[in-house]
């Protein structure tokens, strides 16, 4: 009779696993598109151009750091043969980071796989890291690289903001430490009206101030904007209306807007921009400030069209205002997509207008995002409900045994 019964409770647990299994396979394969790029080999034709540039002077190397036959280092020689296919000039080596740890620290190497660019002539010391494998990443990595000059991100400080020295979920430190991989020279500011900020600087970033900044402090905001300097302002829900600088920049924010009510915690469309030109991947934003104005363009909204995000071109600098900030944070940033958008944001504020914006290819099986209902169905099924079959088999078993 025990061996009875066990068949039974082993029969249930395979169905069980069996279905889960299956759900989980047809969710994955839901993705109905992949974007099929113009030749036959899958390179884009200015990616082509550009990457048939890179000779002479400007010959590059990518630098793998990796061991050469683990399976990583074979899936990125291969990625690469497409590009060395059209210019034998492209170098690419592997460098086994266990017997280089010298070469590690110096390129500030933290991960298996990650790629260091640089010029081929090593009188030119510059170079970038690289943490993702697709063809925008490669191209564009590789403009910063030719296009890499003196120019600087300020991080402001104080008035209740997030900072990049800050290692908890709540802080910066990896949006810090990404950027600078990028290329991208940063510094960090306690706000203060008597500044003279170089002519070099030309991002700031206001990382959810909760305090309110005075009339002082956005006059002098005002003035950096004029000067040709762009500014990203992101706020919370939570923090102090932010009257004076809400008043400077024309626009208001409104009510919080919770994505996961709307069936999802992704993002997955956006309005027309060139931010997200051929964006075809999810952004993490669970919970948001709408964003309020009239003479700006949309750059994130909810499908029932709640505003998040807009950006102002002015007549010497831009303007980026989102209604969240937690999707730069250590804890999100590299949740879904969030960093991939947020690399599109600096590249634009910085006038980065030279980018290239492929959409990235759908692997089916890699990643699956599921909607709070489909995440409350699950955790009712295993929690509850399997539990209270397998009580109610046992019970009638108890039952049969008595009689």
């Amino acid at each position: 009779m025990n061996i009875i019964i066990l068949k039974k409770y082993l029969l249930l647990l395979l169905i069980a696993v069996v279905l889960f299994a299956a759900f989980i396979y047809l969710e994955k394969y839901r993705v109905e598109y992949s974007y099929k790029l113009d030749d036959k080999k899958g390179l884009n034709q200015r990616s082509i151009h550009i990457m048939n540039s890179l000779r002479g002077d400007d010959a590059m190397k990518f630098s793998v750091y990796s061991n050469r036959n683990t399976a990583i280092a074979k899936k990125i020689k291969k990625f690469f043969r497409q590009f060395q296919r059209r210019n034998e000039h492209i170098q690419v080596e592997f460098i086994d980071p266990v017997t280089n740890p010298a070469k590690v620290k110096q390129n500030a190497i933290t991960m298996q796989g990650e790629i260091s660019l640089s010029y081929v002539d090593e009188k030119r010391l510059e170079h970038i890291n690289i943490t993702e494998l697709s063809e925008s990443v490669i191209i564009n990595s590789v403009l910063r690289l030719k296009n890499m000059n003196d120019e600087w991100l300020i991080f402001a400080e104080g008035y209740g903001m997030r900072t990049i020295e800050d290692e908890t979920a709540r802080g910066l430190s990896q949006l810090l430490i990404h950027l600078k991989k990028m290329g991208v020279h940063i510094a960090r500011m306690p706000l203060n009206p008597l500044v003279e900020l170089p002519e070099n600087v030309k991002v700031i970033v206001l990382p959810s101030p909760a305090e309110i900044l005075d009339e002082k402090m956005v006059s002098w905001l005002q003035k950096q904007s004029n000067r040709g300097i762009s500014l990203w302002w992101l706020n919370d829900i939570g923090n102090n209306d932010q009257t004076y600088l809400e008043l400077a920049l024309d626009i208001m924010f409104g009510s919080a807007v919770t994505i996961a009510e709307q069936g999802s915690t992704t993002l997955t469309t956006f309005p027309q921009h060139i931010i997200t030109e051929n964006f075809n991947q999810p952004i993490y934003l669970p919970e948001v400030r709408q964003v309020l104005a009239s003479d700006a363009q949309a750059l994130l909204k909810t499908p029932d069209n709640h505003i998040l995000a807009v950006t102002k071109q002015l007549t010497s600098s831009r303007i980026v205002i989102t209604g969240n900030s937690d999707f730069i944070s250590n804890q999100y940033l590299n949740a879904a997509a969030n960093r991939s958008f947020t690399t599109r944001i600096v590249d634009w504020l910085f006038y980065h207008d030279d980018r290239v914006n492929i959409p990235v290819q759908i692997n089916k099986n890699t990643q699956l995002f599921l909607s709070t209902g489909q995440l409350l169905i699950l955790s009712i099924f295993f929690l509850i409900t399997l539990p209270v079959i397998f009580i109610i088999i046992a019970w009638k078993q108890w039952r049969i045994a008595r009689v």
